[in-house]
């Protein structure tokens, strides 16, 4: 508490005994009924992460500083290029983050009929251009679409510019964030600038992807491991999908995932009504897969989105809308898919009849999310949650098993279902097998599931690891 000129040292110390005994109280009742609902494991495992966090935000990471600036002055001359395209196609400048010059452009000299924002709480519904908008406009008016891509890009180019590669370094050049490990319902963590205002959110650094006909840069590329180290990536094998199916408890689904089948062309051919003669077919590696995977190129990609979707019991309307079907057709896809694997479905009607009798969820590792409201239409929620919850408790575990018996490893960034750190080079193979021993995390099924990690390693950067 900062004093002022009225307050004496007495009222100082009043008022932080006060806060400290406060506190203490809270505390108590808090235990008690940690006790009383047993959590006990729960809690007693999020207190011990505190000391592996705290060393990862205090060491932070080595950032290179000449990549940076290039990295800037490319981003920089990608916008201008954009800026100069406004010029060219509307004869005039043009801001794309200026709410007031982008609604004059579309709804005034274009005559684009306006697009109103979603209504919030203590928030109107008011004129927007915002990339939803965007969107729409596009698809009524395709004229516009030169436009609104670059438009898009410039928008997309001015985030990283400012969020990511500039984001203030302290003053040892390393990027460090600060974790909050309450930060979400799910048990992520959350992440943002520390406490003394430099750093950004580290777990929402860009990989690198094309999105829309734009090429995003690797930002990853800018962290790189200290002298004499690697960097190395290390992260879940399709850890939410993995909890699914152990959450169903579907035999068939569950042998596929340990023979490390392309689930996205399995459930292709699921729901073709077709059958394969061997499931070694759709593993990488074996002869006929890439063929395979060529011929249901296109329905590999609707039955990624579909069967997500499915999986956390999204409606046939909203499944229809998601992969571009008929809701016939998602009708139908719902009717194969549940009767080739009724563990699914027999998943949502044991948590929604938990949901509506006791009000919470409640993962394998014991941890829960209560509802204190409706319920009514909460399943796709709860369900998501299991999964997202489950991933979380494991890459903590492993977490704090490398920083509690591999001191030689470095534990420097979480990305939800990833660590990311460095490890003396000449360590590389011990410290990769002993990092995959520390990572073998049973969930307590009753048929017990640990999800197998991936280390990929670069002496470069984060972003070049492979």
């Amino acid at each position: 508490m900062q004093a002022n000129r009225h307050e004496t040292e007495d009222d100082l110390w009043t008022y932080n005994c006060k806060d400290c005994t406060n506190t203490f109280e809270i505390a108590e009742k808090e235990r008690a009924a940690i006790a009383q609902m047993g959590l006990g494991e729960v809690e007693a495992f999020q207190q011990a992460l505190f000391w592996p966090v705290l060393k990862a935000m205090q060491i932070g990471v080595r950032i290179d500083k000449k990549g940076r600036n290039l990295f800037a002055m490319e981003l920089q001359e990608e916008m201008e290029a954009r800026e100069a395209l406004f010029n060219k196609i509307l004869g005039h400048p043009l801001n794309p983050r200026s709410s007031v010059q982008m609604a004059k452009l579309f709804y005034n000299d274009l005559g684009i009929p306006p697009i109103m924002s979603r209504a919030k709480k203590g928030a109107p519904a008011h004129i927007t251009c915002d990339d939803e908008a965007l969107v729409k406009i596009m698809k009524k008016e395709p004229i516009t679409i030169p436009l609104i891509r670059a438009i898009q890009e410039y928008r997309s180019l001015g985030v990283f510019l400012s969020t990511f590669v500039l984001a203030p370094l302290d003053k040892d050049d390393r990027m460090r964030c600060s974790y909050n490990i309450c930060g979400t319902e799910t048990y992520r963590f959350s992440s943002s600038a520390n406490a003394f205002g430099s750093g950004t959110n580290l777990q929402n650094i860009p990989s690198g992807a094309e999105e829309d006909g734009l090429v995003l840069p690797n930002v990853r590329k800018l962290f790189i491991p200290d002298e004499g180290y690697t960097f190395f990536d290390m992260d879940l094998d399709r850890a939410d999908m993995q909890v699914v199916v152990w959450e169903s408890g579907e035999p068939a689904l569950k042998e596929a995932l340990r023979k490390g089948v392309d689930m996205h062309i399995l459930n292709a051919i699921t729901l073709a009504g077709k059958e394969l003669p061997d499931l070694d077919w759709l593993c990488d590696g074996h002869p006929e897969y890439d063929r395979i995977k060529s011929i249901y190129k296109r329905e590999r990609q609707l039955a990624k989105a579909f069967i997500h979707g499915t999986n956390y019991a999204g409606g046939a309307r909203t499944m229809a809308i998601a992969a571009g079907v008929t809701v016939a057709q998602a009708e139908r896809f719902q009717r194969i898919y549940f009767g080739a694997y009724p563990g699914i479905k027999e998943w949502h009607t044991r948590t929604e009849r938990q949901l509506k009798t006791h009000h919470y969820v409640q993962n394998a590792f014991g941890y829960r999310r209560y509802y204190f409201d409706r319920v009514d239409g909460l399943l796709p929620e709860a369900l998501a949650w299991i999964p997202q919850s489950t991933v979380a408790n494991v890459i903590d575990r492993a977490w704090l098993n490398i920083y509690n018996n591999l001191k030689e490893v470095k534990v420097l960034l979480q990305v939800h279902d990833s660590l990311c750190g460095e490890f003396p080079t000449h360590r590389k193979a011990w410290c990769i097998q002993r990092m995959q021993e520390e990572s073998q995390i049973v969930i307590p099924y009753p048929d017990p599931l640990i999800i197998p990690v991936g280390i990929n390693c670069s002496t470069e950067s984060w972003g070049a690891c492979k």
